[in-house]
């Protein structure tokens, strides 16, 4: 799952909350993720689900930007990174839309 597609799932999720905005509610679901070491699992493993249907070409992209081996587990280890990003606080949601320099060196790790 990438970066977009998280957010529109927090998106979705906002929309199915009620009436707020995107911004608004990504602090919510932060706190969330924050709180409950079942939830971030759970959201790991739900992009993980998702990110491992991505191309061989895809895959070596995602490899070279967080800079890791091809050959590792390149899906687990881009989902670990973006939940516990956000869940810890180093990803705001203005980072994850912009792909701000602090998402990059949360990506790789840094």
């Amino acid at each position: 799952m990438g970066l977009v597609s998280i957010v529109s799932a927090i998106v979705i999720s906002a929309a199915l909350a009620g009436c707020e905005s995107e911004e608004s509610f990504y602090p919510k679901e932060q706190e969330f993720l924050r709180g409950s070491p079942a939830m971030r699992r759970d959201a790991i493993d739900g992009c993980y689900r998702e990110s491992n249907r991505w191309s061989a070409d895809h895959k070596v992209f995602w490899a070279k930007k967080m800079n890791v081996s091809p050959r590792s587990n390149v899906a687990r280890i881009y989902c670990t990174r973006f939940i516990n990003g956000i869940a810890n606080g180093r990803l705001s949601y203005e980072d994850i839309v912009t792909h701000s320099p602090q998402d990059t060196r949360v990506m790789q790790g840094r």
